[in-house]
């Protein structure tokens, strides 16, 4: 007598002697196709690996460009607002040129007697 059984994703037959003992060919063939099953199995586990770490890296590298555009967009603006600041400064100065001088001997005074102590 012998039985036929379905595996999930390929058929193969295996055989029974009637005492339920299978025969040692069957049993090496279906070694062997555990085998190439868990082959197949990994190399697809790596290729979707390979995927995700391919789809992450883009990621990464977008976020990173995304993050020096808008450093170099603040550093930009900070460095347009010191001009503005040093126009303005300047401006205040040639208009007012007596109390700029008082101002800063006024700062000065106060910087010698901070640093006296």
């Amino acid at each position: 007598m012998a039985a036929t059984t379905t595996t999930t994703g390929t058929q193969s037959d295996f055989s029974r002697s009637r005492n339920g003992v299978t025969p040692p060919g069957d049993i090496e063939a279906q070694l062997q196709l555990l085998r190439e099953d868990i082959s197949n199995l990994a190399k697809t586990v790596a290729a979707v690996g390979n995927e995700k770490a391919s789809e992450v890296k883009g990621k990464a590298r977008r976020a990173a460009s995304e993050a020096a555009d808008a450093s170099f967009q603040m550093v930009e603006a900070a460095r347009e607002q010191a001009l503005s600041y040093e126009r303005d400064l300047e401006r205040q100065i040639r208009t007012n040129p007596i109390q700029s001088v008082a101002i800063a001997a006024g700062v000065g005074f106060l910087f010698a007697l901070l640093t006296r102590r």
